[in-house]
């Protein structure tokens, strides 16, 4: 276990919130720990202070002990007393001398540098989850934007006929052709004596001249003033708000006291402000952030200097200037003018204003121009987010390792100190040797390294699980991306039952196993982490691709470019990575607590065979009712593991058990994941688990049997499928939907005081039929569907008719809404969900595939009437769960 992989949460932040609470206790820890220290010091220099001041402090009553001629016994026991208490008073002092060279110093100072790291630590992480938290609002704000563009775009073509758009193209495009030929015609040629390099800039007489002030300038004198003045005045950039920065900017009182200290003779105050009125009057300067045109010297008005000052003088625009100036971003008002137009268009969108004449065919090019635009700003503005996460989590996974040293080395530093404070008694003091063994019992039980396991035990809030920002575009879903997407909707997309990424990363690791020299090195390929940077290098390269071949180039790596083949270490991490942004686990997350229930119920290792068989076989019910794909991709895995299991165990049988302990532990929690709450409140009861491990040594160790069971109910289902009737299936479909509808509009209302005891009893209930269930390949198809319905209705999962029943419309989300056009030309039908409809995928029996496990399970076929569905399948994945 480790900071790293603990202390992780939905919203990134609120996991490092909880573990910087916990350091900071151990920093207060710390300072008890000084002000114990302190206070001990203290006493023992009290103390020992008193003990040395006793023998010149108390004077005899006696003249005896100031006669020497005078020896008793009892003078010589009054004096060796004192002397004793003297030296105690100095053995004291000696310790809290020690005490504060040895301990206090040395352990106060590293606390303050320990409590700066923890400070720096969580300052840049909050800091980084604020960049984050913004650029994700930007993106959705961006993407609220783009599709109220697209709205806006369907609803103008609603205006109209496909014709009459046509033709509206048609003549913008030759309108737009003539355009750009007319100002090919108009150019003039340039002559031979234009120099292009004063392009753009203003030409200057020089027979002019210029009298600003009281002062008369020619074209050379003007040059030589305004070149001085510009390169030694005080200029910088003002920002004014909302308008936005200024550049070359100086101030009313900078430009008088530069005439007052450069030209003494000719200017005083009233001079050098007529001179600057001049500047404005003629157009050297200008007055910022208002509209007045007076010269006023002071600090707190602002002018910039315009460009014919630059040109007359010869300089630079933003060069030559003084120390103070200031490149902040792009020029001037230009950056206030967009943030003021971006102002308003959200203003005009709030209010519900419409900009766009629907009776102006012209307007069709400027949307579609915009749409386009704004398209690529939000799909580009997604890569950057998705960038600024991964490297937001590489810094996240940095502090924490890091963090998890400081609080190893604060826990050490306690014991050194604890270890040197008694040391400082256990030196000089003989007569406090049991104190001391008793406290030295005391330090000997403190023990960091079980703290450590306590701190995270009790206040981790979840696994590292990664969250993934999609592209969602207006008319086509997660075409682009491979990672994070849905694993039903990827082998859709891919065509295939399990993705193609898995099968290429599963095909390298195959050819890279005989290259590697013993069979530790194919254990650590799995058992063993990298940086987080390196497999979120290779992710970015996969992650657009879906060619296998072009995947297989950037896997094998290409010498004539000088790139080397990735490392197989680096492959494994992805692989386990791909699964972690996965929405939803390879079993779904809805059978969670039926398999956790499985385990309670019939317990893992039992020597009761009965008790192990009827386990088996609810796993079977249970998985048999999961996607092919699902299915496929675990089998793949399972299929790959188990091999290299099995090879590594025809050598070294305990080297096989510990990668099979090993793997269980590592996939058991990206196989089998359950839904958490978005701030992790329900994550304390997962967290301690065991039944996940479970479940992977039983498909490790009975995967034959599972499996075969699972492909033989499956072709049984086809053939049962096959030979019913068409017209049959359709009333039995109906039967079980008004079924549902009539017992969810009759059926009385649940109190909330029985809540809790019917979802027990109604989970005990699913249990035993998912234990005790079986399949009947000779059972027609309508028996079965009328099974499955009343099964549901006993149970209370009316999920499938809720999904059968044609009630469910389209969200009336601005997100997601499309234009009832484009719906009926799709021909969607009324069910909506994001899972593959069996009706559209047909899988052949002896296909070929890139891994064995595939071979019984097949290609997919999609049917002809199978559309593209668009985002809407985000919409309708909520009604796909049991829950």
């Amino acid at each position: 276990m480790s900071f790293a992989d603990s202390f992780w949460s939905q919203e990134y932040d609120k996991g490092f919130k909880a573990l910087f609470e916990q350091l900071y206790e151990g920093v207060y820890e710390d300072d008890d720990f000084v002000n114990l220290f302190t206070a001990r010091m203290e006493s023992e220099l009290l103390y020992g202070t008193q003990l040395e001041s006793i023998e010149s402090n108390r004077k005899s009553a006696t003249k005896r002990q100031s006669n020497d001629d005078y020896v008793s016994s009892i003078k010589n026991s009054y004096q060796k007393m004192n002397e004793n208490f003297s030296k105690q008073g100095e053995l004291h002092v000696q310790i809290a001398a020690s005490i504060k060279q040895l301990v206090l110093d040395p352990f106060a100072n590293w606390c303050k540098d320990h409590k700066q790291r923890v400070e720096y630590s969580e300052d840049f992480l909050l800091e980084k989850h604020k960049r984050f938290r913004n650029a994700k609002n930007q993106l959705e704000k961006l993407q609220k934007k783009y599709f109220n563009k697209c709205r806006m775009l369907e609803e103008f073509k609603s205006h109209y006929t496909e014709e009459e758009l046509e033709e509206e193209l048609v003549e913008e495009a030759a309108a737009a052709k003539a355009a750009l030929a007319t100002a090919k015609s108009a150019t003039p040629e340039p002559t031979s004596s234009t120099d292009p390099d004063t392009s753009g800039k203003i030409e200057v007489d020089e027979s002019d001249t210029y009298a600003i002030g009281h002062l008369k300038f020619d074209s050379i004198s003007i040059k030589a003033f305004l070149s001085s003045l510009l390169t030694t005045v005080p200029i910088s950039s003002h920002k004014v708000a909302i308008l936005g920065t200024y550049h070359n900017v100086s101030t009313g009182s900078g430009i008088t006291q530069w005439l007052l200290d450069n030209y003494k003779s000719e200017f005083n105050i009233e001079k050098a402000e007529d001179f600057g009125q001049d500047l404005i009057n003629q157009g050297f300067i200008r007055l910022i952030g208002s509209m007045n045109k007076n010269f006023i010297n002071s600090s707190q008005f602002y002018y910039q200097w315009k460009p014919l000052a630059f040109d007359l003088a010869g300089v630079a625009s933003g060069q030559g200037t003084a120390d103070s100036l200031k490149q902040e971003g792009s020029a001037g008002s230009s950056e206030g003018a967009n943030g003021l137009s971006n102002y308003l268009e959200d203003m005009k969108l709030a209010i519900g204003v419409n900009t766009v004449d629907f009776n102006d065919r012209s307007q069709l090019s400027k949307l579609i121009k915009e749409v386009n635009l704004l398209d690529s700003q939000y799909f580009q503005s997604t890569l950057d987010l998705d960038q600024l996460r991964c490297k937001y989590e590489e810094d996240i996974m940095d502090h924490l390792a890091f963090m998890q040293k400081c609080e190893l080395d604060r826990m050490k530093a306690v014991k050194k100190a604890t270890f040197d404070f008694l040391g400082c008694f256990s030196n000089k003091v003989v007569s406090m040797k049991s104190t001391c063994d008793e406290l030295m019992i005391i330090e000997e039980t403190i023990q960091p390294m079980n703290d450590l396991k306590f701190l995270i035990e009790n206040y981790q809030t979840g696994k590292f699980k990664p969250q993934v920002v999609l592209y969602d575009n207006y008319y086509n879903s997660n075409i682009r991306q491979t990672f994070g997407v849905d694993l039903a909707t990827k082998s859709r997309l891919d065509r295939k039952v399990v993705p193609i990424i898995l099968q290429c990363l599963l095909s390298y690791l195959d050819k890279t196993y005989p290259e590697l020299s013993n069979d530790e090195e194919r254990v650590n390929l799995w058992t063993k982490a990298v940086h987080l940077n390196q497999v979120h290098q290779l992710r970015f390269k996969l992650n657009e691709l879906t060619d296998p071949q072009q995947i297989n180039a950037i896997l094998n790596g290409n010498p004539e470019n000088g790139t080397k083949p990735v490392h197989p270490l680096v492959v494994t991490n992805l692989f386990k990575l791909y699964f972690m942004e996965l929405p939803d686990s390879v079993v779904p997350h809805n059978v969670y607590d039926l398999i956790k229930s499985l385990y309670l119920n019939y317990p893992f290792g039992s020597s009761d065979n009965s008790i192990n068989d009827s386990r088996i076989n609810g796993l079977q019910n249970l998985l048999v009712d999961l996607p092919k794909c699902n299915i496929a991709t675990l089998d793949a895995i399972l299929t790959h593991l188990s091999r290299l299991i099995q090879i590594i165990g025809t050598k070294n049988q305990g080297l096989s058990r510990d990668l099979k302990n090993k793997l269980s532990k590592e996939f058991g929690s990206l196989i089998l994941r359950p839904k958490l709450n978005a701030d992790f409140s329900s994550s304390d009861s997962y967290i301690h688990d065991k039944h996940q491990v479970h479940f992977m040594n039983d498909l490790f160790g009975n995967k034959e049997a599972i499996f075969k069971e699972l492909r033989r109910r499956a072709s049984s289902r086809v053939t049962s499928s096959s030979s019913t009737n068409g017209a049959a299936s359709v009333s039995a479909a109906a039967a079980a939907s008004l079924s549902a509808a009539a017992s969810a509009a009759s059926g009385p209302a649940v109190p909330p005081k029985r809540a809790a005891t019917l979802s027990k009893s109604r989970l005990e209930s699913r249990l035993q039929n998912v234990v005790h269930k079986k399949l009947d390949p000779k059972e027609s198809s309508e028996s079965k569907g009328t099974k499955d319905t009343e099964s549901k209705e006993k149970n209370g999962d009316t999920t499938s008719s809720a999904s059968n029943s044609n009630s469910l419309k389209r969200s009336t989300s601005p997100l997601k809404k499309k234009s009832s056009n484009s719906l009926s030309r799709s021909g969607s039908p009324s069910v909506v969900s994001s899972k593959p409809s069996k009706k559209d995928i047909v899988f052949e029996q002896g296909n070929n595939s890139s891994s064995d496990s595939l071979k019984e399970f097949g290609q997919p076929k999609f049917t002809g009437s199978l559309g593209r569905k668009t985002s809407v399948k985000d919409l309708a994945s909520q009604f796909d769960s049991d829950s």
